[in-house]
């Protein structure tokens, strides 16, 4: 009789998998999502032959290469947490970098649907292999993953998870682990071991390489020495713009020479471990039934403008297209991925939740998400559409941005909130860039983009996480640029 039970049991339950996660099983589709640390999309051998990124190449030559998309908010925390939740800041309410020590919130996320909580349901295998700092104490494994292998900061400080090389402190699955050597390559051999683990569920292994966020340091010579060479050719020193630096960065142009060979040095060591991963998979008969993402949190300015960082490299924030501006690459097997296109459609980070709750068939999910993001589906089928999306908008903290591919504005808003946002604009065509603000277009162009931007966050911010009212919201770190360096 007990074997009975048991027997009914388990099919029980697998009636329910077979129902439940009928299209992601019977598809048989793996997941592996590569994901970088402010990385411009100007980074890339698509963009600019002279950087090193050959697997990025090939993957975009037999996938789909996005040449516009962009972050919805130019900083670490706020854009991955946009990524795992298909949601805007002022709806999720992380707007900056999260920091252990200074955040006066432990509940971030809180109440959120995550991406990986929608895998898990829909019968995948999730695992976290990198960076997370969607949430304060990173080391607790978050709901939805079956392998949690991130930083670890309570034995030593915030840096050493940036360490490109030597000994960095990790979590996993709640543990505290360290390992020396290359971390990029400890990553990928982590994610591989994790794929070969269970053959009977199909995986989503998201690789988040800190690279080539700073530290400007420690990356393989044999990497770097080529870099130096012809670093200025790719960005000269000397740059400069109406916006004020927040840090010291260096006038020098020596020590901007290394901080770019370095940085690209790291490009390039994270296009070797895709590589790395693209022939684990060939090698065990599953490149075919993987679709492969590749992107970053958000851009980077590495010497343009002569500023070091993202939004927060100035005060106020910055929405340059340098910060704004990510890879984006999806490669797949045929019945999902229509190769050789490449898109200009404008897209957002936060479309790629929807694009794999459509994929993995996870309707129920689907019909109740909320976000701003489309599914990127049509898209990569290879549909010619008429109007995907007419704007690009980001937002940090008390800023926000929109533009439609040659106007930009730019509000901020004031704490007193009865006061109109100050307003910046931007002429994408202009041949200085966006050195400096420019008089404003027409007036209908004006309130076309304004009415726009408006509309938009009237649809998707929720009360008491809004940009609009940063003030009133918890602190997320000692830093915040919208607090003017108040405590």
């Amino acid at each position: 009789m007990k074997n009975f039970a048991k027997t009914a049991s388990t099919l029980l339950f697998s009636v329910v998998i077979s129902f439940g996660a009928s299209v992601a099983l019977a598809d048989n589709l793996n997941l592996l999502v590569v994901m970088t640390d402010d990385q411009g999309r100007w980074a890339l051998q698509d963009y600019d032959p002279r950087i090193n990124t050959p697997n990025l190449a090939y993957l975009a030559s037999k996938g789909v290469r996005f040449d516009q998309a962009i972050a919805p908010t130019p900083v670490c925390s706020a854009a991955r947490a946009s990524f795992l939740t298909g949601k805007t800041a002022s709806q999720h309410g992380v707007h900056d970098f999260l920091s252990d020590k200074d955040s006066t919130s432990k509940t971030w996320l809180d109440g959120e649907l995550l991406i990986s909580e929608v895998l898990a349901n829909e019968g995948y295998r999730v695992g976290l292999f990198g960076k997370w700092h969607a949430s304060t104490e990173g080391w607790k494994p978050v709901r939805g993953y079956d392998r949690w292998l991130t930083y670890d900061e309570r034995e030593v400080g915030w840096i050493n998870q940036y360490q490109h090389s030597g000994t960095v402190h990790f979590s996993l699955d709640g543990e505290a682990i360290t390992h020396t050597g290359v971390q990029a390559r400890f990553l990928s051999e982590e994610a591989i071991r994790f794929i070969d683990e269970d053959k009977d569920a199909p995986f989503a292994a998201f690789v988040n390489f800190v690279e080539p966020h700073f530290p400007f340091s420690g990356l393989p010579e044999r990497l770097v020495e080529p870099y130096r060479v012809i670093a200025s050719d790719i960005v000269a020193a000397g740059d400069t713009s109406s916006m004020f630096t927040r840090s010291s960065d260096p006038a020098d142009s020596t020590e901007h020479i290394e901080k770019l060979a370095q940085y690209l040095a790291a490009v390039s060591l994270v296009d070797e471990q895709v590589g790395r991963l693209m022939d684990a998979l060939t090698g065990r008969g599953l490149l075919e039934d993987t679709l492969i993402v590749f992107t970053s949190d958000h851009g980077h300015l590495t010497g343009q403008y002569g500023l070091y960082g993202k939004a927060n490299a100035t005060r106020p924030q910055n929405f340059y297209q340098q910060s704004i501006n990510i890879p984006l690459v999806v490669y797949g097997p045929e019945r999902h991925v229509s190769p050789g296109q490449v898109r200009n459609d404008f897209v957002n980070l936060y479309d790629l939740f929807p694009t794999l709750l459509e994929i993995v068939g996870a309707e129920d999910a689907l019909n109740q998400y909320s976000g701003p993001g489309k599914s990127l589906v049509p898209l990569l089928s290879g549909q010619r559409l008429l109007r995907f999306r007419d704007f690009q908008i980001s937002e940090m903290g008390n800023a926000r941005m929109i533009h439609d591919g040659r106007w930009k504005l730019v509000q901020y808003y004031a704490r007193a909130h009865e006061e109109p946002p100050e307003e910046v604009w931007f002429d994408l065509v202009h041949p200085m860039g966006e050195r400096k603000p420019v008089q404003p277009p027409s007036v209908a162009q004006q309130s076309y983009l304004r009415n726009a931007l408006t509309d938009f966050f009237q649809q998707h911010e929720v009360e008491g996480k809004s940009g609009r009212f940063i003030w009133d919201l918890p602190k997320h770190n000692a830093m915040e640029p919208w607090r003017g360096g108040e405590n």
